[in-house]
Parts: structure tokens; sequence; C-alpha cells
């Protein structure tokens, strides 16, 4: 089996889609799935479910809802539900264990891709650590658990999952900086500004990309637009470092070492 987080929930027997349909249901398996290999207690999933308010029947229900999710399981596999019941969907104490292999699911993929391609970029290896990430970041298919309801704990899980995709997008910008493929790094800089409009290192990155493709203005545009956001909204200017870099690409003369050290080396 193929279970699968990196975007709307689905789990697939040799490529067939074997999720339940009932909202309550994919509910309770987003948040199994999600914490993978270790107990979520019964009173964790009646507050996901029911936002912290179950009603008297809510412990009878929620077992109704492992019972039909352990029965599509047996029944997309052929496996018996006594066979799911002991070794995939475990019952332990007040709670339940949804018992993966790291090969079954892409979550434990994609962070042995990210861990990969940071060693490469400790060894200043760019040009395959760019390529790992982009391996990486193509295990993704959409927003984490997009096809669920969120309660507050999915919540949380999906932004953890987030900020991991985010911190693997802005590795990936700096191993294209580093191996100077800076047009590259200016597309995927400018999506992702689109999408964190107060991310300062993602504009950075965007600036230092577009200075390296030879448009000075542009980098300079960024940083403006960035400026006026941030104390026009948050009351706050860019920090130092934001500051020092926009400083320096002012310059007729600038500081290439400073700049070949921020990865926006100009073109050759």
């Amino acid at each position: 089996m193929e279970f699968r987080v990196l975007g709307p929930i689905d789990i697939r027997e040799q490529g067939r889609d074997i999720t339940p349909r009932a909202p309550k249901q994919r509910q309770v398996l987003a948040l199994l799935m999600a914490k993978a290999n270790h107990r979520v207690s019964v009173p964790a999933l009646l507050s996901e479910v029911w936002d912290g308010e179950p009603p008297r029947t809510a412990t009878t229900a929620l077992q109704t809802y492992i019972g039909a999710i352990r029965k599509a399981l047996a029944a997309g596999t052929g496996a018996g539900a006594r066979e799911i019941a002991d070794h995939r969907l475990v019952t332990d104490g007040n709670g339940y264990v949804l018992c993966l292999r790291p090969d079954e699911w892409d979550r434990p993929r994609f962070e042995r891709l990210v861990l990969d391609a940071r060693g490469l970029l400790e060894k200043r290896e760019a040009h395959a650590a760019a390529e790992v990430l982009g391996e990486a970041l193509a295990v993704w298919r959409g927003a984490p658990f997009g096809n669920v309801r969120h309660g507050s704990l999915l919540t949380v899980q999906a932004r953890v999952l987030n900020e991991a995709h985010l911190a693997a997008c802005e590795a990936r910008i700096d191993a294209l900086l580093l191996c100077r493929r800076f047009q590259e790094a200016v597309g995927e800089a400018i999506a992702l500004v689109g999408e964190h409009p107060y991310h300062e290192n993602l504009h950075t990155q965007l600036m230092r990309a577009l200075y390296a493709s030879g448009r000075r203005a542009t980098a300079l545009e960024v940083y403006q637009s960035l400026h006026r956001r941030m104390t026009d909204d948050l009351g706050i200017p860019p920090s130092p470092s934001t500051t020092t870099l926009h400083h320096v690409m002012l310059q007729d003369n600038p500081d290439q070492r400073y700049l070949a050290a921020a990865g926006a080396g100009a073109l050759q």
C-alpha cells in the first residue's frame, strides 16, 4: 500500500484509490496518517473531529469510524480484518496507531531527500543538491490534507508540513544561486514571494537572483516593495542583513566579495 499526506490524503493499492470517502472517517484517518507509527489518543481524535465539543455518542461513533477504516483497508488489499487490526491500524490502550513502513508513505521519502540535499550543500555540491531538492519537491501534490476538514490538531500538522516544504524551496533556491542558475532561481523565488509577502529571506533570494541576472533595478524594486509593506502593515523595517544587501546593490562599485558570498555574483 502507498499512503500519501503531502497533498490531499489518499491510500493506493496497486494504483487503485482505496481511501475512505466519508468526511469524518477521512478526518480520523488524516490525523492517524499525520502521526503514523505514534499513538493518537481517543481524546485527541474526539477533539479533532468535534472541535473540542464531542457529543455523548462520540466515542461510539469513533469506534465505528475506526472499524470502517479497517474494513476499507482490508477490502482494498485482500487482507483479513483481524490482520489489519493486529498489524496495520492497531488499538494501543486508549488510542490507535497506524503502522507504516518508511517505504509506504511519502513523508519519509521527502524528508530523506531533503536531508541528502543538505549534505550535498554542505559539501558545496550545488548542482547535485538542486536536483535532489527538485526530486523532493516533486513528491508534493498540493496543500497537506487538502481534501479533509482541519480541526485544531490537523491545522498544526499541516503547518508543520508546510514549513518543511517552504524550507526545502528556500534550500533549492540557494542551490540554484550557488550553481549560477539564476533565471531558474528568479522564477521559483517570484512564486514564493507572492505566497509569503512578509518573508524576508525569500525576498533577499529574489533580489540576489535578479541582481545576478543583470536586473539590478528590479532587484531594488523588490526591496522597496518589501520595505513599504513591512513598515505600513507591521510597523517595522526590514532586518539589518536585508538592508545591507540593498545598500550594497545600490552602489555603482559594489563589494563583489560580499555579493559573491550572498550568491549574487553577476553573470560573467
